[in-house]
């Protein structure tokens, strides 16, 4: 939702019929005008260990950028993305069930990466890190009725990440990554 904000009217209809917002989508909002820029993220060794270089210079050309400021609904985009933000937050805070997701896959949105980012634009919105690190884990297999993900419980699937540094400290710490496993075992 993110052509205007959530009234209550939809916040209670939404809890009465226990309906999700499955995923705010903050970054599928902010990749239809942050490439008119030059994103920090261009220079992120995170996002460039995952993106061709190629890409990369694609992404910081002049032509590029040009293409996307002339979008007929490029001036559009940020007031989208603004409206999303105080909508997941209000959704949140009204009790509504949310999870996570970004819309990742097609040209300039780039999986792995916009996962990360996605949360980092979570908690701008005004969401915790902790509310944000569970609509990525329990909350998400809650919504798809997977009863073996989500949680690291006894007898449920072993996928995971181990990290350097704290998320709940700041939710960008999540690109700190040691390791991943993957059905309990170590992925090299």
């Amino acid at each position: 939702m993110r052509d205007k904000p959530v009234d209550q009217a939809l916040i209670e209809s939404m809890k009465k019929h226990g309906v999700w917002q499955m995923a705010a989508t903050l970054s599928r909002e902010a990749s239809m005008f942050i490439y008119a820029s030059n994103p920090a993220f261009l220079g992120d060794p995170f996002f460039n260990r995952a993106v061709p270089p190629a890409v990369i210079e694609t992404l910081r050309s002049p032509a590029y950028r040009e293409t996307i400021s002339s979008g007929p609904h490029f001036k559009e985009y940020p007031a989208f993305l603004e409206i999303a933000r105080r909508n997941i937050k209000a959704l949140a805070d009204a009790g509504v069930k949310y999870g996570f997701g970004t819309d990742t896959g097609p040209p300039g949105r780039f999986p792995g990466y916009f996962e990360h980012w996605e949360m980092e634009l979570m908690v701008e919105a005004g969401l915790t890190p902790m509310q944000v690190l569970t609509a990525a884990t329990k909350k998400a297999a809650e919504f798809l009725g997977a009863k073996d993900l989500g949680t690291l419980e006894r007898s449920k699937w072993a996928d995971l990440i181990v990290l350097d540094r704290n998320p709940l400290d700041d939710i960008r710490n999540t690109r700190m990554i040691d390791a991943v496993y993957i059905a309990g075992n170590r992925v090299k």
